[in-house]
């Protein structure tokens, strides 16, 4: 009796740890941060959410009461507002539906529009150090090769979104570096993926608004961003430097 009171217990105990976790349906509404391919960051009244988009996801347009458009992933732009139906596991839902209104994305169109010209004039201008107040930064190093955020790191780029909106007219500058060593334009490629990872984390947090947040820029090896100093050596050498930014003007 007891052995097979053992082997009973054994049997549930597997029953229990073979079963999969059961996905939730839900519906709800959010607005996109970043897109990166089929993956959609949004952020919900909750916090964030990551959308998964399938060849299976219908995508929607409404105008008015009756008007309905298929739409495909491109209509899917930062500052887009659109309500999601699927199935939920965690913070990420496997869309079935993604559907937005038509002024919703004209004016995530508007935007998108207007600022790509000002922000790269912008994007320059913090780069040279022209005309621009950095009013709060943090600096995130990374290993050898790796284009990975520590969790420390992650804390203090959380940290700096929190209080960009108080700056009012601000803008986030993300400047990447790699350490001397190796192939130059290979460095340059890392400085690069230094730099994207910390601008898709900062969107990823839900807590700076769409556009605020500068194309990450490769500086590569030898360099300083303006009024940096030098790096006393490579593991100082690997970096990226995160600035918010004011134009000096709105401080008059």
């Amino acid at each position: 009796m007891k052995t097979k009171g053992k082997y009973g217990a054994l049997l549930a105990s597997a029953l229990i740890i073979a079963t999969p976790a059961w996905a939730e349906r839900v519906k709800t509404e959010a607005v996109i941060t970043s897109v990166d391919g089929n993956t959609v960051n949004a952020r919900t009244r909750q916090g964030p959410l990551t959308v998964v988009v399938s060849p299976d996801t219908k995508i929607t347009e409404t105008s008015g009461m009756l008007s309905r458009k298929a739409r495909d992933t491109k209509s899917l732009l930062p500052g887009l507002i659109f309500t999601v139906d699927g199935d939920m596991q965690g913070n990420s839902i496997s869309a079935q539906s993604i559907t937005f209104k038509d002024r919703d994305w004209r004016a995530a169109v508007a935007t998108k529009a207007g600022t790509v010209e000002e922000l790269s004039t912008l994007r320059k201008a913090i780069i040279e150090g022209q005309e621009y107040v950095i009013q709060a930064e943090t600096t995130v190093y990374f290993p050898s090769g790796s284009a990975v955020i520590s969790a420390a790191h992650k804390a203090e780029l959380r940290a700096l979104a929190q209080k960009a909106p108080s700056f009012g007219n601000y803008r986030i500058s993300i400047l990447g570096f790699a350490d001397p060593r190796g192939n130059a334009a290979a460095n340059e490629r890392l400085s690069l993926r230094r730099a994207g990872a910390v601008s898709n984390y900062l969107r990823q947090t839900g807590l700076i608004e769409p556009g605020r947040v500068l194309s990450p820029s490769a500086m590569g090896e030898g360099t300083t961003a303006p009024g940096e100093a030098a790096p006393a050596g490579n593991n100082q050498a690997r970096r990226v430097v995160v600035r918010i930014v004011t134009p000096k003007t709105q401080l008059k």
